[in-house]
């Protein structure tokens, strides 16, 4: 609610001080930009991470909420521990990414966290999606500047 009054009372200062809708509108869209940007890094990032890790083979234990987190994650046993997901659980997806009967292959980070396949589909997907915003945003700003 505070940042919704934040933004409110900044684009009544803006404008009061003149600047046109349009401009604001051009404003937005470059934040938005950005905010795509950023999502790209962190996908990017988390794709870096995926080729330090070491593959091995898990069973997938439960889904529940890691400490110190507010979101769910599926946890698997390797060898003799547990081992919690780097990326949240899904929900929609649970027979087809969590199978309780059969071992599964998932990617061990040095810091003992698991990538499966709910978080590789994710970071593909959202390198996919935040790419293709980040430049059709891009393009929209160049077609609305050069108006």
């Amino acid at each position: 609610m505070e940042y919704i009054i934040a933004l409110v009372t900044a684009l009544v200062i803006l404008l009061l001080m003149g600047v046109s809708f349009f401009d604001i509108g051009l404003l937005l869209l470059c934040l938005l930009d950005l905010l795509c940007l950023a999502m790209f890094c962190f996908f990017a990032f988390s794709l870096i991470r995926l080729f330090t890790c070491k593959r091995v083979k898990a069973r997938f234990k439960e889904i529940s909420e890691k400490e110190n987190s507010r979101f769910k994650v599926a946890w698997y046993v390797i060898g003799d521990k547990s081992a919690s997901t780097v990326f949240p659980a899904e929900f929609f997806g649970k027979k087809l990414f969590y199978k309780r009967s059969e071992d599964t292959n998932v990617l061990l980070t040095k810091k003992g966290g698991v990538f499966d396949l709910n978080a590789i589909l994710a970071i593909v997907m959202g390198l996919v999606f935040s790419s293709g915003l980040f430049a059709a945003i891009l393009y929209a700003v160049a077609v609305l500047i050069k108006l």
